[in-house]
């Protein structure tokens, strides 16, 4: 009964293996941009996260082209299970905390299996920041929501591509033109140029009709510089908002006059619990 007990153990341990082994990889973190990729933590994994953007280049030696100005989120995720993250951060642009849930229901295999990599994402997120405009606005005005499906495929060592339908509420708009709901399809590709350097892009194109003239469609590009144990991840792009109510719909930058803002993640993952 021992013997046959152990070898039962033995298969199961080999099969985990190899269908850990047969998972593809499709981006190399979690974040792409500003958005969110396919990839999740594993289970037990907590990753700290504070994320930066500076004021514009475009501001000039002056703003030492926009480094004297920058608006930060302090964020933290967690793995319950291989498919199933959760995060909490605080965003210091109108004082937002959000939260969100990211459950992956397929991943992508390089034998057999699904060719796609499939991920629902949502956000609740709060604004706390006290102005005229929002001093006697309730809890309840105050709360957006985001919901995405994240589609994506590896389709060589070299290129990776995701799209990104995404709906987007609000309970209050503080302009006058916008709609209180906004649907946007995202896009973004990896393009892998070295074992340790890789370029993202990402594109979100809001429909027509939505924003105010002054909003603008969020874009992006970023640079990963990868290393033993870490992803260093250097953006520059028009959004100066960290969460998808803020790229998505409150984006003002026009890259054309170069409003691009730089910025960049630190992230630290360490495992909860014992090790095994």
């Amino acid at each position: 009964m021992k013997k046959i007990l152990a070898i039962l153990i033995i298969q199961f341990w080999v099969f985990n293996l190899l269908a850990q082994e047969n998972r593809e990889k499709v981006f190399r973190d979690t974040r792409i941009v500003n958005g969110h990729s396919t990839e999740v933590l594993p289970k037990g994994m907590m990753k700290f996260i504070i994320s930066h953007r500076f004021g514009t280049i475009s501001s000039g030696v002056q703003q030492l082209w926009g480094l004297d100005n920058s608006t930060i989120r302090i964020g933290l995720d967690y793995a319950f299970t291989d498919n199933i993250n959760v995060g909490f951060g605080r965003n210091s642009l109108q004082k937002h905390y959000d939260f969100y849930l990211k459950y992956r229901f397929l991943q992508q295999r390089k034998e057999g299996g699904s060719p796609v990599s499939l991920v629902y994402y949502t956000n609740a997120a709060i604004r706390t920041i006290q102005t005229p405009q929002t001093e006697d606005l309730s809890f309840i005005d105050n709360l957006t929501y985001v919901h995405q499906l994240l589609l994506a495929r590896k389709f060589n060592e070299f290129i990776s591509f995701q799209i990104m339908p995404t709906y987007v509420h609000r309970n209050y708009v503080l302009d006058l033109e916008s709609n209180n709901d906004i649907y946007s399809l995202g896009t973004a590709g990896r393009f892998q140029v070295s074992k340790v350097l890789a370029f993202n892009l990402e594109y979100y194109f809001n429909l027509p009709n939505q924003l105010a003239s002054q909003y603008q469609s969020s874009a992006g590009l970023g640079i990963e510089l990868e290393t033993k144990g870490h992803i260093f991840q250097l953006n520059f792009t028009n959004s100066l908002g960290m969460i998808a109510p803020l790229y998505i719909a409150e984006t003002t930058g026009m890259i054309q006059n170069g409003d691009i803002h730089f910025g960049f993640n630190i992230t630290r993952d360490f495992k909860v619990g014992a090790r095994k």
